[in-house]
């Protein structure tokens, strides 16, 4: 049996994406809705369009906006990053010609800007004007017929009536995520890559010349590290030294892709989590678990594993990169590491790529165009340039990594990690992958019990798929 509070976290977060399900609709599947603009969407896009036809392309949008305007902005961005999104905020509000002052607010974290945001779609409370989520809740909002704007008639005007570039040439990985039914809700602003984090200098003593790109490899590296601590002078590192077992959504959904799997859905929008691929998958994880060639630890957090090899391995994001090497700096570890993608079994290896992105969601046209221009201002090189050096995240475009300083640390390993972009993949856009994701991080979780059978893995992906239709 489970542990309550695990199923609980899930039904939770599920039950906050798809809130607006319990409302009173129509009949409830797992299929993304049409989407079917209110009114008064229709009409803002109407207005903007009918502008343009007005004015004959002679006024810019800037010359629409009243100077003065307070504009409301919610994200989920805390911590340092939060500092990082005030300071951009800050320089936007004293440079800005038109005197806008955004007010940044932020909301701790994805989960609870979801929930906050769908309450006050649901009770018609506060609205912000514009807000920075991730494609699946912004679909989710847009399907409900909730003040999500269509993004293209602002990006068709500013090209209507200036010959100069308004926006970066963002990469297709990225630009293509936000687009339902052929209508762009959405605007890139934060992307961050799925990586394994390796260390070359702990494999070459091993005995490896490169870091692993089959199973096999990865299999043989990660158990020999295994080896290694176990029969080494230093008792307390027993029981280590591989990969650092991680559970979490993306991370499962990685090691499916690696084997072909990851199909969650199909074309009738029904789970089909019993692959065969998925089975290999998880029988692979088990497997690695169950040999110690993978291995959980007390810390939260895997740097200091990391850094005193207690891990040849382990799963992050591209924002671990800095985290790691203030760790290192800190605890003088020398080691040499670098971000890997995750290995193949056909020749390909795998890069989950996650994001989040703007979206505009007031319904007052001129307080629209006031947001359309900070979006803008935010996706300008050197801002986004700002957002690298600070994080380690992807660029949104070629013109960001010019503005990137070639200096900063964190440099040499983050500019290796773009090599792979090439293999980058979106996770799921559909909007019921941020249900999905803690589903799997669950049923992961279920492979470190010690009463766990390989025969029992089938009937995981199962169970898996009957948590799923619960909440169509």
């Amino acid at each position: 049996m489970k542990p309550i509070p695990v199923i609980s976290k899930i039904v939770f977060i599920i039950c906050i994406l798809l809130m607006v399900s319990c409302q009173p609709t129509g009949e409830n599947t797992l299929n993304t809705p049409t989407p079917t603009p209110t009114d008064k969407q229709t009409s803002s896009n109407q207005i903007i369009d009918e502008t343009i036809q007005e004015d004959g392309h002679s006024d810019l949008i800037s010359e629409k906006i009243p100077h003065g305007l307070e504009l409301e902005f919610w994200h989920p961005w805390a911590g340092e990053t939060d500092e990082i999104v005030e300071e951009l905020v800050d320089n936007f509000n004293r440079e800005n010609p038109w005197s806008i002052a955004i007010n940044s607010i932020s909301h701790a974290d994805q989960d609870v800007l979801i929930k906050d945001l769908t309450e006050a779609f649901i009770n018609k409370g506060k609205i912000p004007d514009l807000i920075v989520s991730n494609s699946q809740s912004l679909q989710a909002w847009y399907a409900e017929g909730f003040t999500i704007k269509e993004m293209d008639p602002f990006i068709r005007f500013d090209s209507d009536v200036s010959a100069e570039k308004t926006l970066p040439e963002i990469l297709p990985i990225f630009w293509n995520a936000d687009v339902v039914d052929e209508e762009r809700i959405g605007i890139p602003a934060y992307q961050s890559g799925q990586f394994l984090f390796y260390n070359q200098t702990w494999g070459n003593e091993l005995g490896f010349e490169d870091f692993p790109g089959t199973i096999e490899t990865f299999t043989e590296q990660a158990c020999a590290a295994a080896k290694n601590n176990l029969y080494d002078a230093i008792s307390e590192n027993n029981g280590t030294g591989g990969w650092i077992y991680n559970s979490e959504g993306l991370s499962l959904l990685s090691w499916l892709r690696v084997f072909g799997g990851g199909d969650l859905i199909n074309s009738r929008s029904q789970p089909i989590l019993t692959q065969p691929e998925n089975i290999d998958a998880l029988t692979f994880l088990f497997d690695l678990y169950l040999d110690d060639c993978a291995w959980t630890g007390k810390e939260q957090q895997p740097y200091a594993y990391f850094s005193n090899r207690f891990a040849l391995f382990y799963s992050g994001q591209m924002e671990d990169i800095i985290k790691q090497i203030k760790y290192d700096n800190a605890n003088g570890n020398t080691d040499k590491w670098v971000v890997i993608p995750y290995p193949s079994t056909f020749g390909k290896p795998t890069v989950l790529v996650e994001g989040l992105s703007y979206a505009i969601t007031t319904e007052n046209e001129e307080r629209s165009l006031a947001a359309w221009e900070f979006i803008k201002w935010m996706l300008a090189a050197a801002n986004q340039a700002v957002f690298v050096e600070e994080t380690g995240v992807f660029p949104l475009s070629n013109e960001v990594i010019e503005h990137v300083d070639v200096d900063a640390e964190m440099y040499t390993i983050w500019k290796g990690s773009l090599q792979y972009l090439p293999y980058a993949q979106a996770e799921p856009s559909f909007k019921e992958w941020y249900a999905i994701e803690k589903v799997l991080s669950d049923m992961g979780w279920q492979l470190t019990l010690y009463t766990m059978q390989s025969e029992n893995i089938q009937n995981i992906l199962a169970d898996a798929e009957v948590m799923v239709r619960e909440f169509e």
